[in-house]
């Protein structure tokens, strides 16, 4: 019996809602540091800071395979745009690449010299954009493993990267700073977006909207700003999340953006009028990362060792279908088996007492 409550306590976790994995310290945040949907929105991976990797199958909450092994925390995941790569940036100074069809290793970790912070595939896949807490953006060959051109310097901790649909590529700095590069020259095109010293822990993330037209960039003052990156300009006044954004992802319609948040909600932004889209959705713990998936559902990377998925919609979590059926049944045959070897365990103990 004792050995079976294990798993009873990980599948009611999942039934409750949030997918469960562990809650270990990491070298940058605890619990779950980044969440990525796969292109067709059937797969999920979180990334945790005990360096391990999970995917989930979104239609069942179910993991998907064994957890893959990066050596090190992990501190952001990210799908290929054609799925078939996973890539980890992980404290060691490592970029891994990862077949997502079968979890093995595709090729060597690529060396970075210094913790990876973030991963960003271009648009059409060749080139991986690493961000490293030394202050350099890396652009590699994902074909051979070779790096592609000389390291982008910033100055400071890279705390995040993401590329635009025509390819431009956003960094954020620690210094506040979000760049954007010139992929040719390697030099840093038009003004350097920033907000000044005041932005506390600095830009922490960045996100082009899907067809281009804005970036956004989370910082560590708890707001949360929109650029037109053809004008280095402003988009609108400051979006107030009243906590350290830590991530933010646009909707696949370009029409709400997600923040995530150190005060454990996320917080859903109509991106036209920077006005909420709803009520805060509650994690529980600091949210470390934030992505959509293809029919919107919304995934939260969670400090308590949790991805939280959502029904952006409704605001209520994700996974009530068939799926969530199946794994409430699971839970409670698992209650009442164990219900039947403590009734067992009972009357043999009572048996041997008469003998």
């Amino acid at each position: 019996m004792t050995a079976g409550l294990p798993a009873l306590t990980v599948v009611a976790l999942i039934a409750a809602g949030p997918l469960a994995g562990p809650a270990a310290a990491s070298s940058r945040v605890p619990g779950v540091t980044g969440v990525a949907f796969s292109p067709d929105g059937t797969l999920l991976a979180s990334g945790y800071g005990d360096g391990t990797i999970r995917l989930w199958d979104v239609a069942t909450g179910r993991q998907a395979g064994s957890s893959l092994q990066a050596g090190s925390a992990v501190n952001g995941v990210a799908f290929s745009p054609d799925g078939s790569l996973l890539a980890s940036a992980d404290a060691d100074g490592t970029v891994r690449l990862w077949d997502s069809a079968t979890g093995q290793a595709a090729g060597s970790p690529l060396p970075t010299g210094s913790a990876v912070n973030g991963v960003a595939f271009s648009p059409g896949g060749s080139v991986l954009a690493t961000a490293g807490a030394s202050g350099d953006v890396r652009l590699w060959v994902v074909a051979t493993g070779q790096p592609s051109g000389s390291p982008l310097r910033t100055g400071s901790a890279v705390n995040g990267v993401a590329f635009s649909p025509d390819g431009k590529l956003a960094s954020a700095g620690a210094d506040g700073a979000v760049r954007l590069w010139d992929l040719v020259t390697g030099q840093v095109y038009g003004s350097v977006l920033g907000v000044g010293p005041g932005a506390a822990g600095g830009a922490n993330a960045v996100a082009f909207s899907p067809d281009g037209t804005l970036l956004a960039a989370g910082y560590g003052n708890g707001t949360v700003r929109l650029w037109d990156p053809a004008t280095g300009q402003p988009g609108g006044s400051s979006l107030q999340a009243g906590s350290a954004v830590n991530g933010v992802a646009f909707g696949p319609g370009g029409k709400v953006l997600a923040s995530a948040g150190a005060d454990g909600t996320v917080r859903l932004w109509d991106p036209a009028t920077g006005q909420p889209a709803g009520p805060p959705l509650q994690a529980g713990s600091a949210v470390n990362g934030v992505a959509f998936g293809l029919d919107g559902k919304l995934a939260g990377a969670g400090a308590n060792g949790a991805v939280h998925l959502w029904n952006v919609v409704t605001g209520e979590p994700a996974g009530r279908g068939s799926g969530y059926w199946i794994i409430l049944a699971g839970a409670v045959l698992a209650i009442a088996l164990s219900a039947l070897a403590v009734l067992i365990t009972t009357r043999e103990i009572w048996l041997a007492r008469q003998r």
